[in-house]
């Protein structure tokens, strides 16, 4: 087992190892870019999902209103628990019961179904009053210091989307501030009760009053801060990208773009509907790989239904294209269609074409919690063919550069002592290896779980290309 493990981290191949038939020469298109063929594309109207299951056919057959289609009398008792299950893993609870009492069809559901689908109406209900009840209260307090805000995502869908805050779950608040008004900010934030959640630095921070606050260069929002009293989450972004991303997304274009509203006698801003599907696409593909399932493209399909009149999708490929966001856009686009039919021009998917990236990223959509994390070293260093790559990046993940430690680590001003402590760096990669060769010898799917791990590495790969 050991010199087979050892095998499937090195091997540069990229071959996959399988209890029963031992090693399997890998696909030779697996990795490389597909070529663009009159054959290769897509007929919209005619592909079907094929990872999904009767449930899932049944959910998004629900919120697509097609209650006759869905076949609900004759649905065998067993799917309804699925079928909620479901329904909250992919964030969509508290919409399909608004669907359900929409269309009157409470009598043909059962009713723990029904129950449970309401306690989640209700319990998405009382946890967004209370974000947005914070959510009002910081943005009183930064317009009166005027530094302005743009809402970002939840806040910004919840309200001024979905026009019901118990239809779209929010596990945070996410705003947008100017990088010139981080620091001050942050001061605000900190005297309003927010700390930030790690436990040994949030008193810390919050003491510094004079302190010049930063964004980690591989961080898209400042340290997660959580309010003493109410929990609530906060997540300070200067960009909706990180530093370091491979995405090219100017601040002062979205500040640029960005509409003014107003939130309870408040005003905020809210991003253009073109920047706005451009960031739910590139956080559905990219930052969660689809791990939000249907919800997340829910709220691409709501967004272009209810700004329809507003979209210039030609300016908005354009600013794709400077984003370097094109493919990120059509995959989300094509699922979005598939799942929710959504009108949009054909022409914003002529170049797309079928490869096996997009049965990777059906398969996060439809069985995302079924995917074991497993550490990513060892998956970024396999996918690494030959071995003048291997070793730049064995190089500098083991021994990181001052200034990397100073931007990862940083406390305001003052650089951590553990950032600059290699020995505890390569105990920790130790432990890595240990509790990596550990389940490799006591899991059953180990090496399953490790080749979904190498597919959504290539998905992020591919779609950053």
């Amino acid at each position: 087992m050991n010199y087979q493990f050892i095998r499937y981290l090195c091997d540069p191949s990229g071959a996959v190892y399988c209890p029963r038939k031992g090693w399997n020469a890998p696909d030779p298109e697996f990795r490389k870019k597909p070529k663009t063929k009159p054959s290769d594309h897509i007929n919209h109207n005619h592909l079907a999902l094929k990872t999904l299951s009767p449930t899932h056919k049944i959910l998004i057959d629900l919120l697509n209103n097609k209650f006759e289609d869905a076949g609900l009398a004759d649905i065998s008792p067993e799917i309804w628990p699925e079928l909620v299950s479901e329904a909250r893993r992919h964030r969509v609870a508290p919409l399909l019961y608004k669907k359900i009492k929409h269309a009157g069809a409470e009598n043909i559901i059962p009713a723990e179904t029904l129950n449970a689908l309401r306690k989640q109406y209700l319990a998405t209900a009382a946890r967004n009053t209370i974000l947005f009840s914070q959510l009002n209260e910081l943005v009183a307090i930064l317009n009166s210091k005027s530094i302005p805000v743009v809402l970002l995502k939840g806040a910004h869908l919840a309200d001024f989307v979905y026009k019901d805050i118990a239809l779209r779950p929010m596990s945070d608040i996410d705003i947008l501030v100017k990088e010139e008004d981080l620091s001050e900010a942050l001061q605000i934030v900190f005297d309003e009760g927010y700390q930030v959640m790690e436990k040994s630095n949030g008193e810390k921070e919050k003491n510094i009053k004079s302190s010049q606050y930063s964004i980690a260069s591989d961080a898209k929002h400042f340290k997660t801060l959580i309010h003493s009293e109410t929990k609530c989450v906060l997540e300070i972004h200067c960009n909706i990208t990180s530093e370091s991303s491979p995405f090219r997304i100017s601040p002062s274009d979205l500040w640029l773009n960005s509409q003014k509203v107003e939130l309870n006698d408040n005003s905020v801003f809210i991003l253009s509907p073109d920047d706005l599907i451009l960031h739910l696409c590139l956080h559905a593909a990219y930052d969660d790989l689809f791990g939000y399932g249907l919800g997340a493209l829910y709220d691409i399909a709501v967004t272009i239904k209810y700004y329809h009149k507003s979209i210039e999708w030609q300016r908005l490929w354009h600013r794709a294209v400077r984003w370097r966001t094109e493919r990120c856009l059509e995959i989300s686009l094509y699922f979005a269609k598939k799942c929710f039919e959504s009108s949009f021009p054909e022409k914003m998917l002529e170049g797309f074409h079928i490869d096996k990236m997009l049965n990777i990223a059906e398969k996060r959509i439809f069985r995302a919690s079924k995917i074991r994390i497993v550490d990513h070293h060892p998956v970024n260093k396999r996918i690494r063919k030959k071995v003048r790559e291997k070793i730049p990046y064995i190089y500098k993940a083991l021994i990181p550069s001052h200034t990397f430690g100073e931007k990862r680590h940083q406390q305001t001003n003052q650089l951590s002592v553990i950032s600059n402590n290699y020995f505890l760096k390569y105990l920790n990669v130790f432990k890595e290896i240990v509790n990596i060769v550990r389940s490799a010898l006591h899991e059953e799917n180990f090496f399953l779980h490790l080749q979904q791990r190498d597919n959504d590495v290539l998905l992020r790969k591919w779609l950053s290309e």
